[in-house]
């Protein structure tokens, strides 16, 4: 899988994520339709957070959501 962002934690965070699903049949595959579902937090990765539709939020709304939290 290509990686996301400059974060090496994040890096290290995808590739450890992604190990769990390349232990099955298809597993590749799976990882990159699920990994949408997903978003790394500073070298964690987290389910994304989603709208009462469960439709995910995207990088910038999460982001919004942190900023208004504070």
């Amino acid at each position: 899988m290509r990686p996301r962002g400059k974060n090496k934690k994040c890096a290290k965070a995808w590739k450890k994520w992604e190990a769990g699903y390349l232990k099955k049949e298809g597993g590749k595959e799976e990882a990159a339709r699920e990994r949408r579902e997903f978003y790394c937090d500073n070298g964690v990765i987290k389910l994304r957070p989603s709208d009462d539709a469960d439709v995910p939020f995207t990088d910038e709304q999460i982001k919004a959501k942190k900023e208004t939290n504070k």
